[in-house]
């Protein structure tokens, strides 16, 4: 058997037919019944002759293979175990027998061969095997837990998984020796290599591999010996990329193996073979296959993050990626440069060539910030962060890459913008400069020193560019002789003067040599210049300065850099290298550059470290001149990080509006990152970024969970978690930053910050020691809290009170004594305050019918109401105090609200002011007129009257609510509490009724309760309506037309507002028009009679103000009575064209709400609401857009008054011109979008030109057809309608809008062929009706002319343009019906 030779076959069935007498041929393949037996033999053989065996049993196990399918699942395991024991044995044998293969003969080695060849070939076709039997699918089906899972029957715990690792390490083992001995000559044959490699490519295929890590490893180390001993590098090369682009899966793992090879295998020119593979592939096919295209990116990113060092080799076969069209492979390549830059590019060793890559590799992520596409411009901006995360971006590169990435925060792609937004804050967290970016500081503290070092060197100034001129002179005038001194000293290469005249010392600082260069230029010493600078070029190789020329000079391209090439003799670029150095340095450059200190993190570290270098270069000397030139060091250097400094703080305050503006943006990502960002800002001092903090609260109430957290847990990191000290400390810091925070808020921004802090008191952010320390602040007890501070911690106390009323209810008495003091008095903010505070205790909510308790009340006496009369009266004549009136409401809202009877505490106060004013010297009574009239007039102070005017006025407002809410309620939940017990009642007495046997009783029980529930009256709705008409009567008729306090005031308030020419004051005739307003709101009648006196106000009212007041209370009023209102409703209309802006923009609030609420019926009126769209005042055209915005999720309300508006606008008397009518009709036609609404509107608008009158009104219809999309019916109806329209096409603005609206139909996909037979008859229709009419409006025109010639009376006739068009359209029609 030894006289054979095995030859590994490309196929399974070739091993049964051969052409060679001497190669091994499978002579007989048993039959399924005799394996078993066979079988059993083949087990003793190898008991007997180990491994051997196989060279006799071959057959055998090639038939089990040959058969794999029909035989049990026992005989193949039996099957494969034999075989691994067979390996097992063989690869003990031949690490033997390989250690002594020079001592065997030919004979002996040629069967040991073919012993590893066949063991080899039996073990791989089993693996393989045994995996593709794994792979199918199975009906046997495991249920684990909610998941379905497919796995193969076992047998006896037999499992694939393991057997299959095992089979691995074997055939590992068995690999590993070297197998290379047995050939001759000592090379393995590349079948045997592919068997191998094959059968583990076989494996990978799997996408269970991923989670077998052991199996994986294995697979790898093979692949690993294979390219290390066996030469598979280009063979594996090819087949990674194949399985790459067809097994998605198999990115990570590859990546794995190539780390393996790399590390374990020294094996690095793989990555090499397989770029330049990739490099060859064609980019369109890249670009179209996307999951091929994906794994190829996915890999090779994954190798470059494990051993970047593999890759940067081949960078330059990559960077062509960055011009193809498969955005995939930019992403790819972006990446890959990304992590070179990061993990082999960013040491502080680098030396020239390798900065300059780093450079060249940077200036390409730059380019591709502005990518076409958005998905490489949020890829670019992931890299640039990451970098930056890493503080591996050079200082000088900072400002223009801050500059580029500012510019994408205007991007369309969201995911841009938030990378964008994700870098500035990492460039705010990283920043090299400070840990506070206060640009007011900054500049002052650069000033400053900037101003000291000019004291330093008076001679020269710190701005070089201010003698740039004279600089530059001097160079031309020196450049050719330097020149010829740098040829000269370059060929002589004079070492003495070297010696002597450029010495320079190791520890001078290279600011000093710089400066010794510039006087030695500057004194026409130039050999010494020269020699000086060769030495310094010595000294600092890493100098800015010198490598900035250098590559400069360099013109080589990328791939240059990376290759092994030999160096150059530099001695022919020595003299432009040279004279380049000198000139920058000479003209100012080097001193820039000197001063570029990379990654400094605060002022005081650099002082100290130019404070270390310039000790360490002194030594011991004392050396006078070296002190004063290291402090002038020292000082350049801090002016120029200041200087620093300050352009990026302005950089980053260029940033602030375009992020302020994100915070109001609708996708959510835009929101989170802007939220991260201004956190940042404000936590380094950024001027301007409390704006945006201050703008984040009103993101507060969005409806998007993770906005309302992201601002909630923003809040809670500024001003809630302050550093350090016990807890008492961190209490009063949290205070004094909840104070600040509050002091700098508008009324609209404190609501927000209320509901924020009911979300502290909810999760438990504001602890008990906070509250505490509010209140003592509130109190004064501390020696240093102001009026201001104690006025912020009683508004914060009233927020918090929100979500906690026992905070309030447990300190009353501090909150009135404190609140309400006469010093308080004299403050009516914190009057107001106070009484807003108190209102916390009767919570947010509407008093309950089904309560059990009453509503908290206090009784007339108590000293809140008698601390409030007081304060109320003695404050009627504090003029100086523009706060009396809001003060009065909250005061008013209180009585009422907490009050036991508010209509006679207020009835009690408002007598009083009637005394102060009656009793007032200042409104004393005063004759006027001639001496001879007996009537005096009552002369009082106009502002003190229009505070009488508001109380009176609130007090009856407060009044309404009173009777129809809390009296109401009251009576309601007295009645639910009555029939609670009486319905206890009844069925007590059931009970009772029940234990008796008597029917009579039951009878007599069931009277008893009926006549219970007539006693009390329990109808329900109809007890409900009387007590609610008894309400209403009581409104209408006693409250404000009554006799009483507030009916006597009443006849004061006409007579202010009807009398403007007596009563001048402007606060006086505002007040009164608002309490007329309130007096109206709550009788019915007195409404009636007094509305057109409120509409003439409205109108007629000289003040904006007043009239902007007076439309907020017609809408209130047509809530409350809506029937009186709407025969002016026109009359609110009006005021959209008011000039006063605020006047508009009230009026347009108030119809949004009437008319989305359903309380103003939509009219012809809405145009004007449509006009606001081209208001001149983007605020206006703002809440106009959204109002038809809301108005369109109204069923078909735009579509309803789409034609109305139409009319109106484009009418010569009422419309607007031609440009604003365009805007608001594409604005208005956005919304309509069902195709039976755009059928009807070209129908109606069709029909529409039989009625037109001016040529505008036909090119204004013309229009607004062409904004429409058209389908097959709207066409049809367009040629149905032609009629309608074809006299008009001689207009050539209406034809053109025809034109316009073929061609875009035309444009449309899938267009029927008898739609376009359709498009193409229309189309020629209109152009024959515009050539008529064009042709017959020139012989009129020549016509006209004639006429006149001949008949000069006769000038100013024109023919009668109608009845020509009329015969046109006859002859139009008649031509369409043949």
């Amino acid at each position: 058997m030894a006289r054979f030779e095995f030859v590994l076959p490309l196929n399974f069935e070739d091993l049964r037919t051969s052409q060679n007498t001497r190669h091994y041929v499978v002579d007989e393949v048993v039959y399924v019944r005799d394996i078993s037996g066979r079988l059993q033999d083949c087990e003793q053989m190898l008991r007997t002759d180990g491994a051997e065996s196989i060279l006799e049993t071959f057959n055998t196990f090639y038939s089990v293979i040959y058969h794999f399918n029909k035989l049990e699942p026992e005989v193949r395991q039996e099957s494969l175990e034999m075989i691994m024991t067979a390996s097992i044995k063989l690869c003990g044998q031949q690490s033997m027998i390989l250690e002594d293969i020079e001592q065997l003969d030919y004979e002996t080695r040629t069967k040991q061969l073919n012993l590893l060849k066949m063991t080899c070939y039996l073990l791989c076709q089993f693996i393989e095997t045994f995996e593709t039997e794994s792979l199918k699918p199975t009906t046997q089906t495991v249920v684990t837990g909610k998941r379905k899972h497919m796995k193969k029957k076992t047998n006896q715990g037999w499992d694939w998984e393991v057997e299959k690792e095992k089979c691995l390490q074997t055939l590992f083992h068995l690999y590993e020796l070297p197998l290379q001995r047995l050939w001759d000559p000592p090379v393995v044959e590349e079948e045997f290599v592919n068997l191998v490699t094959g059968c583990c490519y076989k494996l990978l295929e799997n996408p269970l591999i991923t989670r077998c890590k052991t199996t994986k490893d294995v697979i790898f180390h093979l692949l690993g010996v294979s390219l290390k001993k066996y030469g598979h590098g280009l063979a594996c090369s090819l087949k990674t990329i194949q399985l790459l682009q067809h097994f998605e899966h198999l990115a990570s793992p590859f990546a794995q193996a190539i780390e393996v090879f790399v590390n374990s295998y020294g094996v690095k020119n793989i990555m090499n073979e397989i770029i330049r593979e990739i490099g060859r592939m064609d980019m369109n096919d890249l670009a179209r296959d996307s999951a091929g295209t994906r794994a190829l990116s996915q890999f090779l990113v994954e190798v470059v993050v494990k051993v970047p060092s593999v890759v940067l080799p081949s960078i330059s076969l990559l960077l062509a990626y960055l011009d193809g069209e498969a955005y995939t492979m930019r992403n790819c390549v972006l990446n890959i440069l990304g992590e070179i830059i990061l993990k082999v590019l960013s040491r502080d060793d680098l030396d020239s060539k390798s900065k300059d890559l780093r450079d060249q590799l940077l200036d390409k992520l730059e380019d591709h910030i502005y990518d076409v596409n958005a998905f490489v411009r949020s890829k670019v901006l992931q890299v640039w962060h990451q970098l930056c995360t890493e503080k591996a971006v050079p200082l000088p590169r900072q400002d223009n890459l801050l500059h580029l990435i500012t510019g994408r925060l205007h991007d369309k792609a969201s995911s841009v913008r938030k990378y964008a937004i994700q870098f500035l804050t990492a460039f705010l967290q990283g920043n090299p400069f400070a840990a506070k970016l206060t640009l007011e500081e900054l500049q002052a503290n650069y000033e400053k020193e900037a101003e000291k070092l000019k004291m330093m060197m008076p001679d020269e100034p710190v701005e070089e560019t201010d003698i740039g001129g004279d600089l530059d002179s001097k160079w031309e005038g020196m450049s050719q002789d330097l020149l010829a001194v740098i040829q000269e000293t370059n060929e002589t290469n004079n070492e003495e003067d070297t010696d002597e005249d450029g010495e320079t010392d190791d520890s001078v600082l290279i600011s000093q040599v710089f400066t010794k260069i510039r006087q030695l230029l500057d004194d026409g010493h130039y050999r010494k210049a020269v020699c000086t600078t060769r030495q310094a070029m010595k000294l600092f190789p890493d100098h800015q300065l010198f490598l900035s020329v250098q590559s400069q000079e360099s013109e080589e391209p990328l791939k240059s850099t990376l290759s092994d090439s030999k160096e150059e003799d530099t001695k022919d670029k020595d003299v432009p290298d040279i004279f380049k150095i000198l000139q920058s340095l000479y003209l100012g450059s080097g001193n820039q550059s000197d001063n570029q200190l990379p990654h400094l993190e605060m002022e005081d570290k650099v002082v100290s470290e130019v404070a270390m270098e310039t000790e360490h270069s002194l030594g011991d000397s004392g050396n006078t001149e070296h002190n004063v030139v290291n402090e002038v060091t020292k000082q350049q250097i801090l002016v120029q990080y200041l200087k620093d400094s300050v352009q990026f703080a302005q950089k980053i305050q260029v940033a602030l509006p375009v992020v302020c503006q994100l915070l109001g943006s609708r996708t959510v990502s835009d929101v989170l990152e802007a939220i991260d960002f201004f956190v940042t800002a404000f936590e380094f001092g950024v001027r301007d970024a409390m704006s945006g903090i201050q703008r984040m609260l009103l993101l507060v109430w969005s409806k998007e969970t993770a906005v309302k957290d992201a601002v909630v847990s923003a809040y809670r990191r500024l001003y809630l978690c302050p550093e350090g000290g016990n807890t008492r400390a961190k209490a009063v810091a949290v205070v004094q930053n909840l104070t600040a925070l509050v002091q700098t808020c508008n009324l609209g921004e404190r609501t927000s910050l209320e509901h924020l802090l009911e979300e502290f008191m909810k999760s438990g952010d504001l602890s008990s020691t906070v509250i505490q320390v509010l209140w003592e602040r509130f109190s004064k007890r501390g020696p240093s809290v102001t009026s201001h501070d104690s006025h912020a911690a009683l508004v914060l106390l009233g927020m918090a009170a929100g979500a906690e009323v026992e905070i309030v209810r447990s300190n009353i008495d501090i909150l009135v004594s404190v609140g309400l003091d006469p010093e308080a008095g004299g403050d009516f903010q914190i009057v107001r305050d106070t009484c807003a505070t108190l209102l916390k205790l009767t919570g947010n909510t509407k008093p309950s019918v089904e309560a059990k308790n009453p509503p908290l009340k206090f009784p007339k006496d108590h000293e809140i109401f008698v601390k409030l009369s007081d304060i109320l009266v003695r404050g009627l004549l504090k003029l100086d105090d523009t706060s009396y009136v809001p003060m009065v409401e909250q005061a008013v809202n209180a009585i009422y609200k907490l009050g036991e009877h508010p209509d006679l505490i207020c009835g009690d106060i408002l007598k009083q002011l009637n005394q102060v004013l009656l009793n007032n010297p200042d409104t004393a009574l005063k004759e006027s007129g001639d001496a001879g009239e007996q009537t005096s007039k009552l002369r009082l102070e106009s502002a003190v009257l229009a505070r009488f005017l508001s109380f009176a006025g609130h007090v009856a407002l407060q009044h309404l609510v009173y009777l129809d809410v809390s009296v109401f309620t009251e009576i309601k939940r007295r009645q639910f509490v009555q029939e609670q017990k009486n319905e206890s009642l009844i069925k007590r007495k059931k009970r009772q009724s029940a234990s008796s046997v008597s029917e009579h009783s039951k009878l007599k029980d069931q009277a008893l309760s009926g006549e219970i529930e007539e006693e009390l009256g329990l109808t329900g709705a109809v007890a409900d309506d009387t007590e609610a008409e008894y309400v209403c009567q009581v409104c209408d008729k006693e409250i404000v037309t009554g006799d009483n306090l507030l009916g006597l005031v009443r006849p004061l308030i006409v007579a202010v507002c009807s009398d403007p020419v007596k009563y001048k004051n402007p606060r006086l005739r505002a007040a009164a028009a608002l309490v007329l307003a309130k007096y109206m709101l709550i009788s019915h009648s007195f409404c009636e009679s007094q509305l057109p006196l409120l509409f003439t106000i409205m109108e007629k009212s000289p003040e904006p103000l007043i009239r902007a007041n007076t439309i907020i209370a017609l809408g209130d009023l047509s809530f409350r009575f809506p029937n009186l209102i709407e025969p002016w409703t026109p009359h609110l209309y009006s005021r959209l064209r008011d000039d006063s802006v605020q006047v508009r923009k009230n009026t347009l609030i108030v119809l949004t709400h009437l008319i989305l609420n359903d309380m103003v019926k939509v009219k012809g009126q809405i145009s004007d609401v449509a006009l606001c769209i081209v208001d001149n005042k983007e605020e206006i055209a703002g809440l106009a857009k959204l109002f038809f915005h809301e108005l369109s999720r109204k069923g078909n309300a735009i579509y309803n008054i789409l034609p109305d508006i139409i009319s109106r606008l484009s009418d010569p008397e009422c419309g607007t011109n031609g440009e604003d009518f365009r805007t608001i009709l594409r604005f208005l036609f956005s919304f309509i979008e069902k195709d039976k609404q755009l059928e009807s509107l070209v129908e109606k608008l069709c029909h529409r030109f039989r009625a037109t009158r001016t040529d505008r009104q036909n090119q204004d219809l013309a229009f607004c057809l062409s904004l429409l999309p058209y389908s097959e019916r709207s066409i049809r109806k367009l040629q149905e309608n032609l009629t309608c329209f074809a006299d008009k096409l001689n207009d050539n603005a209406v034809y053109e809008s025809f034109v316009c609206i073929m061609t875009a139909t035309k444009k449309g996909i899938n267009l029927k062929p008898e739609v376009k037979l359709i498009l193409e008859e229309l189309e020629q229709m209109i152009e024959e009706c515009h050539l008529k009419g064009v042709s017959e409006d020139q012989l009129v025109e020549k016509a006209q002319k004639a006429s006149v010639s001949a008949y000069p009376g006769l000038k100013g006739c024109k023919t009668p343009h109608g009845k020509r068009k009329g015969k046109t359209l006859k002859k139009i029609s008649k031509k369409k019906k043949i």
